[in-house]
């Protein structure tokens, strides 16, 4: 039986916490216009604005996001491994998460660097307004998707009974903070549950980091005990 070592669950806490860092970072830089600012904010932040800080802000964004995956494919192999029920939360958290990258990568950055490029080369401000709202609403939507990757992974943590409070408890209530963003950003509060999310997730890395191995059950479990063969060790 495989007992997952204690240096790929730092490897995976570094990951976690560096996302979360470059993520404000990238937006700082950004600063993009929301949905209520209107032509005046598409005029203040992309025509007026400094291209060549807003991309850099994106690509660090972007290098977040892209530090995601492997964190994310990592929960994914260490949770869910004592049940049946655990291994499809488990999985239905990976993918989730990975559709929710794929999402960002693919509405969220594209559109605001086409609408600021098009901006400030002859592109109406109608036009480039209408791409910057579907980056938001790409966004919005693409928080259900993170709610239910938190989700997974939380009930997945509270079947292994694994830093349950923090890995499941909590993150029941951010996955539910999330799927409540997407119908409240009618009102404008769309980011408390991305700033929950991101509490949660600097706590996650902060707990892998700390974590340590656990071999009893190698003893107390023989191979096949369990879905997937891994001893997960508790912290």
């Amino acid at each position: 039986m495989t007992v997952v070592p204690r240096r790929l669950w730092q490897l995976a806490g570094a990951l976690c916490i560096a996302h979360v860092a470059l993520i404000p970072v990238g937006l700082f830089l950004q600063q993009g216009p929301l949905f209520s600012d209107g032509l005046q904010g598409i005029t203040d932040a992309y025509v007026n604005g400094d291209i060549t800080r807003v991309f850099t802000g994106g690509v660090l964004e972007s290098f977040g996001f892209l530090l995601m995956v492997p964190a994310l494919v990592f929960l994914g192999r260490v949770l869910g491994r004592r049940s049946e029920a655990g291994a499809w939360a488990a999985q239905t958290g990976l993918l989730c998460g990975l559709a929710y990258v794929t999402v960002t990568f693919a509405v969220g950055f594209p559109p605001g660097a086409a609408a600021m490029y098009g901006a400030q080369h002859g592109l109406d401000l109608e036009a480039a307004f209408a791409l910057n709202n579907v980056r938001i609403f790409g966004y919005f939507l693409s928080l259900l998707l993170l709610g239910g990757s938190t989700l997974g992974f939380a009930v997945a943590a509270l079947a292994d009974r694994v830093h349950a409070r923090w890995f499941g408890w909590f993150g029941v209530a951010t996955g539910l903070a999330l799927l409540a963003s997407t119908p409240l950003a009618g009102l404008g509060a769309q980011d408390w549950g991305t700033l929950v999310f991101m509490v949660w997730f600097v706590g996650v890395g902060v707990l892998m980091l700390r974590h340590k191995d656990d071999t009893s059950d190698a003893r107390t479990n023989p191979v096949g005990s369990h879905p997937r063969d891994v001893v997960i060790g508790h912290a």
